[in-house]
C-alpha cells in the first residue's frame, strides 16, 4: 500500500486540508499505517500532480489561506483500482522480537524490563481503542454522512483490540516464565550456609 491511497480513501470521503488529514489520519490509519505531515504534504503534491486532486485556495478573512484538496474522477478511479488488486503479504519487521529472540544473551532482569515495556505500551494502546476511538468513529460518520463505512472502520478497531489482548496475555505469560527461571539460577547460585554445612557432616558422621 501506498500513502496516496491512504490519502485519496480519506479525501473521497469530504475535500479537506492537509492539516485536517493529519488530524483525522491521527485518530484513524495511524494505527496501522504511519505518516508525518510532511509526508502527507509532499504526497499530496504528487496526487496533485497525476491529477488525482484539485487544490482549491480558499482566502480568510484575518486568517491564513486555505489550501483544501477534492478528489478528482481519475483519482476515484485510482483508489477503486488499487482496492481491487491483490494485496501483497506484509513485511513483519519487529525489533522487539528479535530481542527476545537472543533473550538467552541478556540479564533475566534486562529482558522482563523490556517485556514490561512492550506490555506497557499495547496496555495504553489498548485503553485508546477502548476509549477514545469507538466515540472517534461516530463522530467521522456523522461528519461526513459515510454511516455505512463505520462498519468497516469498527472491524479494524476490532483486529486491533484482539491484538493487543494477544500481545498482553502473551507478555504475562513470558514474564512468569522468566521470573521463575531467574529464581531457580539465583537459588542454585546461593552458597550453602556454615549451619547447613555443619549438617550436612553431622549426618555424614564427619
Amino acid at each position: 500500500m501506498s500513502l496516496s491511497h491512504a490519502l485519496l480513501g480519506l479525501i473521497n470521503y469530504q475535500p479537506t486540508t492537509g492539516y485536517v488529514l493529519k488530524a483525522t489520519f491521527d485518530k484513524s490509519i495511524h494505527f496501522f499505517w504511519n505518516a508525518t505531515l510532511p509526508q502527507i504534504y509532499r504526497t499530496l503534491t504528487q496526487m496533485e500532480k497525476r491529477g488525482w486532486l484539485t487544490l482549491t485556495v480558499k482566502h480568510q478573512d484575518g486568517k491564513p489561506s486555505r489550501n483544501v484538496y477534492t478528489i478528482t474522477k481519475a483519482g476515484q478511479e485510482e483508489f477503486k483500482r488499487w482496492l481491487a488488486e491483490p494485496t501483497e503479504v506484509p513485511e513483519t519487521r519487529n525489533a522487539m522480537l528479535i530481542k527476545i529472540f537472543f533473550g538467552s544473551q541478556m540479564n533475566p532482569s534486562q529482558f522482563a524490563a523490556h517485556l514490561r515495556a512492550w506490555r506497557e505500551y499495547h496496555a495504553n494502546l489498548l485503553q485508546r481503542y477502548e476509549n477514545e476511538v469507538p466515540s472517534v468513529i461516530k463522530q467521522y460518520a456523522h461528519a461526513t454522512g459515510a454511516f455505512k463505512d463505520a462498519l468497516y472502520w469498527r472491524l479494524t478497531l476490532d483486529y486491533g483490540r484482539k491484538v493487543d489482548r494477544m500481545v498482553l496475555e502473551w507478555c504475562d505469560k513470558a514474564l512468569k516464565q522468566i521470573e521463575g527461571k531467574g529464581k531457580k539460577e539465583s537459588s542454585r547460585k546461593e552458597p550453602a550456609s556454615p549451619s547447613k554445612k555443619l549438617t550436612k557432616k553431622l549426618v555424614r558422621g564427619d
